[in-house]
């Protein structure tokens, strides 16, 4: 009985063709976000060892529950989109349908939890015990990050353009569902090939998931600014809270965004890319052109990237479930009267 070899498959040609799985991209930023934390621990410098000090334990707890609720959101975020990846992949047969949730769904995700975070902070606003007095007016971008902020805007950028830019190329099919992509043979006489395509059938739900998370982002950073800080000597304990909680935000948001823009690129590349075209019967191929080609490649390569990105976000975020509540004893101790005065400035 003849034996069958199947020869190996080089090892960057299998890494290329497992970036082409979404969730293999879960599974190399689970390696980076571990490597950060690791990175983060073994380096942490004096100054942050006296801001971990400043933080006070009793105000830790009081943001304890907004900390919580977005951890445990970056994990469901997670699990919401491994869980529409493998259900529409793997357990359903979805035979022309647009399957526009694959896209929003990410979005949606991020929503949800941002907008528990919002509720959380406005359903939990205390009266000062001692009115803090303030000579900075804080806004939603008080408490940063700045950069976390401006790459949460560059996500949104290219989500919106992405989207909207595909859109307008898309033709609808007979049934006037924007979904495909007319693509011509020039000097050849055959039909136009028309794949499937991310047009405004699966755009216009992402776009409107996407305002609506921009709007929880808002309200939920201006919300998390706004509010009064209890005493004057926990300034600097308040501070760090709400930087963490602001961080924890604009992270989820970020991811949310990233993912869906990943799942685009990966569509608009299987689509947009198609060189030729073989007909059966007929000798030879024809060359298929889109003027968009090339940066419907190039957005297939940087895919994987992006929800890399994406999922190292969200895994730096839910590690903040590792944190333990400080006990009673240290919630006793004073905090730093140094790192108060200096903040109240």
């Amino acid at each position: 009985m003849p034996q069958i070899t199947i020869p190996p498959i080089p090892a960057g040609e299998l890494f290329g063709l497992l970036l082409h799985i979404p969730l293999f991209s879960l599974v190399v930023a689970a390696v980076i976000a571990a490597a950060v934390l690791v990175i983060r621990r073994s380096r942490a410098s004096g100054v942050d060892r006296r801001r971990e000090r400043s933080a006070d334990p009793a105000t830790a707890l009081r943001y304890r529950p907004e900390h919580l609720a977005l951890a445990v959101g970056a994990i469901l975020v997670i699990a919401a989109f491994a869980t529409e990846n493998i259900v529409r992949g793997y357990l359903l047969r979805l035979a022309n349908v647009v399957e526009w949730w694959q896209y929003a769904t990410p979005v949606f995700a991020a929503l949800v939890v941002v907008a528990a975070a919002f509720v959380l902070i406005v359903a939990r606003k205390r009266t000062p015990e001692q009115p803090a007095p303030s000579n900075v007016r804080r806004t939603w971008a008080t408490f940063g990050p700045r950069a976390g902020i401006a790459g949460a805007l560059l996500a949104l950028l290219a989500l919106v353009t992405t989207t909207i830019a595909a859109g307008l190329a898309s033709s609808p099919d007979a049934d006037g569902r924007w979904i495909l992509l007319v693509l011509t043979a020039p000097n050849a006489t055959i039909d136009d090939v028309r794949p499937w395509f991310y047009g405004w059938a699966f755009g216009v739900p992402v776009l409107v998931c996407t305002a609506a998370l921009v709007l929880a982002t808002w309200l939920t950073l201006r919300s998390n600014a706004a509010r009064p800080f209890l005493r004057p000597d926990t300034i600097a304990a308040e501070t760090i809270a709400r930087a963490e909680v602001a961080n924890g935000t604009v992270s989820v948001a970020a991811a949310g965004m990233l993912l869906a823009l990943g799942g685009a690129w990966r569509f608009i590349a299987r689509s947009g890319s198609i060189g030729s075209l073989e007909i059966e019967g007929v000798s030879g191929s024809f060359d298929i052109t889109w003027r968009y080609a090339e940066f419907a490649v190039v957005g297939g390569w940087l895919a994987p990237a992006v929800e890399v990105v994406a999922f190292v976000l969200l895994l730096l975020v839910a590690s903040r479930l590792r944190r333990r509540p400080a006990g009673p004893a240290a919630i006793s101790r004073p905090s730093s009267p140094t790192h108060e005065t200096a903040s109240a400035r």
